[in-house]
């Protein structure tokens, strides 16, 4: 059983890649003891049209009103959005963000412009800090847009090229870049994401790591978020504890969830 926990990233079979249904996944959230979570399917603003995604969010949200209706009294769900890519078009991250009363907005890129999703690179005949350096000053650029509540996974190409292809990368590399974007969130009052995944795959390590997340309380950081990142309801959850330590190492009291887009605190213990 948990305790104290609330997953501020997860994902239900709206998403394309995501398993299990929102009900599922609130039932799964209840036999673990977990007190709540925020679902936060995918919106890739580069893939809007492909993906349907103006469907699933509308879906999205009625499954939501659903699953409050049925859960309210065991779980504290809040109904949020993975925006992806919102630099890409901000017309249509605008149009995303006025659909529906969405209670958290977790920002984050998982490609570069002309580029796939780093998930799938092989990273055969690529420069990984020419890859990075860009990464870096476009996820600066959606943290200055400041349209969103919390920046996720800001290590996220390190998942693939240290982990799954093994490349070796020093990311110290790109540590001023780094600042910016941290300076970027911290003096704009948003948070932090610590996202769990990379615990469970062979990167075993959180995103960010320890020294991130200690550089942002520097910088004047005030939230952080903690997110499974799951895509099944046995991941839901998992990680998070991990998480919450490496937050109260970096010198967080408390972590964040998000109501009507407004930040609530839980006390680490």
């Amino acid at each position: 059983m948990y305790l104290n926990i609330f997953d501020s990233h997860t994902h239900s079979d709206t998403s394309w890649d995501a398993e299990h249904s929102l009900t599922f996944l609130c039932e799964t959230a209840v036999k673990k003891g977990i007190l709540g979570f925020a679902i936060t399917d995918h919106c890739e603003i580069n893939e809007y049209v492909t993906r349907d995604i103006e469907t699933r969010i509308r879906q999205g949200y009625f499954e939501m009103l659903k699953a409050r209706a049925a859960f309210g009294k065991s779980l504290m769900l809040s109904y949020g959005i993975e925006l992806g890519q919102m630099n890409f078009d901000l017309d249509l991250t605008h149009h995303v963000l006025e659909m529906e009363p969405y209670d958290f907005v977790l920002g984050s890129l998982h490609c570069i412009r002309g580029n796939e999703d780093f998930y799938d690179m092989d990273f055969k005949d690529e420069d990984p800090y020419a890859l990075l350096e860009e990464y870096y000053q476009e996820l600066y650029e959606i943290a200055k847009l400041n349209l969103f509540d919390s920046m996720a996974h800001i290590t996220y190409p390190i998942r693939y090229m240290n982990g799954n292809h093994r490349l070796g990368v020093d990311l110290s590399r790109m540590d001023d870049l780094i600042d910016l974007t941290l300076r970027t969130l911290a003096e704009n009052g948003k948070a932090l994401e610590i996202n769990a995944a990379g615990l469970r795959s062979s990167i075993g390590e959180t995103s960010p790591t320890l020294k991130y997340i200690r550089r942002f309380h520097e910088l004047g950081g005030e939230y952080v978020t903690l997110g499974s990142d799951a895509h099944s309801a046995e991941d839901l959850g998992e990680g998070i504890q991990q998480a919450m330590e490496l937050a109260r190492q970096a010198g967080f009291s408390y972590f964040t969830f998000y109501k009507k887009r407004q930040p609530r605190l839980l006390q680490i213990y």
